[in-house]
């Protein structure tokens, strides 16, 4: 008598969907890892941007000639609405000498005021290209197109723009990854103790500021 031997016609229920399980999860670790590899390039280039200068601004409270901490009172101080800008001295501004690259060539800029000092330091230690514009907050040429309010132009495409004191009180910077101008921006404020933060909402820019508020709320995820 010989033995029956019995074949499946093919997969089980169970079995097909434990396969397409096993293959989500696959796509998505697959998913996650392109990810990693290509970045969101407007937050790679604003979080790099950001902590540059932010080293520019330390670099700046740490220098005795540009920069007197012990400018402002204590009840100033401890108002938390007083920016970088409020504690400048005015005696450094005729002292302060910076050198800046603007279109192509090195110039030197002396005679700082309170409006514009900081400005002039950023493109003093920022490596910049075309023209520098700290004066007024003017516009500057990208593309054959004047961005309105743009300072000055990174190497690495960043543009800084209404990097000015404002006659609000606070210090806001504009960080635009795309040189668009600064409604495409992001914003950043600067207070008189060297801090910086990026406010969730700000007038002088559009709803993609919410973006950058997360991106400095989870750095890690740039990897």
């Amino acid at each position: 008598m010989k033995n029956k031997i019995n074949f499946k016609d093919g997969f089980t229920l169970a079995e097909t969907l434990i396969t397409i399980m096993i293959i989500g999860i696959m796509v998505a670790l697959m998913l996650r890892t392109i990810n990693r590899v290509n970045p969101d390039k407007d937050k790679l280039l604003f979080l790099k941007t950001y902590h540059a200068i932010e080293t520019v601004v330390a670099n700046v409270i740490n220098d005795p000639t540009k920069y007197n901490p012990t400018y402002l009172t204590d009840e100033e101080r401890n108002s938390g609405e007083y920016d970088l800008h409020h504690d400048f001295r005015d005696a450094p501004y005729t002292e302060a000498t910076v050198n800046i690259i603007s279109n192509g060539s090195s110039q030197e800029k002396s005679g700082l005021k309170q409006s514009n000092a900081l400005c002039y330091f950023m493109a003093d230690e920022l490596n910049t290209v075309g023209s520098v514009n700290c004066e007024n907050g003017g516009g500057i040429s990208v593309g054959g197109s004047n961005v309105s309010g743009a300072n000055f132009r990174l190497s690495n495409g960043v543009c800084l723009a209404n990097w000015n004191k404002n006659s609000s009180g606070t210090y806001t910077g504009i960080i635009d990854p795309n040189c668009e101008g600064m409604s495409n921006g992001y914003a950043v404020k600067v207070f008189h103790d060297g801090k910086m933060t990026v406010p969730e909402t700000d007038s002088t820019v559009g709803e993609n500021q919410k973006k950058a508020y997360e991106w400095m709320q989870k750095q890690t995820d740039l990897k």
